[in-house]
């Protein structure tokens, strides 16, 4: 079995840990935010808007954690990222809905609702991802090494 070779990485300086510490702790409030808001937010009487104000609010907290955690402006680092960042909440905030749900007329099948969360958690990513690479090239952040 061939190795993935991992390709040269800028040095992580001390300021670098501490922005991904920050990013990964954001992270980690995203996540559990998306949990503790999914049982208030949906079911009988949900509101569209705040719906729609959280799905944006996942799109800003997704780019700032995209950027705080890459050591270098590479397009394979930052998508992956993004991708992380983006997915997870989705994932949680549709999982606890749907277990929220359960016992109720709105029940729905969790493998269903996991599936939705993840799907529109990408889909939501790729949009975070563009803006993610284009804030890093804005602000020059730096490139890996060649």
């Amino acid at each position: 079995m061939t190795a993935f070779e991992d390709r040269p990485q800028l040095p992580l300086t001390p300021v670098r840990r501490v922005l991904v510490g920050v990013g990964v702790a954001l992270f980690v409030a995203q996540v559990a935010a998306a949990a503790a808001l999914a049982p208030v937010t949906t079911g009988d009487g949900a509101s569209a808007g705040l719906l729609a104000l959280l799905w944006l609010a996942s799109l800003v907290l997704s780019t700032a954690v995209a950027l705080l955690v890459v050591r270098q402006a590479e397009m394979a680092d930052i998508a992956t990222a993004s991708f992380i960042a983006t997915i997870a909440p989705h994932a949680v905030f549709a999982l606890v809905a749907a277990l929220d749900a359960r016992g109720t007329n709105d029940e729905v099948d969790l493998v269903d609702a996991v599936f939705f969360g993840v799907t529109a958690g990408a889909l939501a990513a790729l949009l975070v991802w563009p803006v993610a690479m284009g804030i890093a090239r804005l602000v020059r952040m730096p490139r890996g090494p060649s």
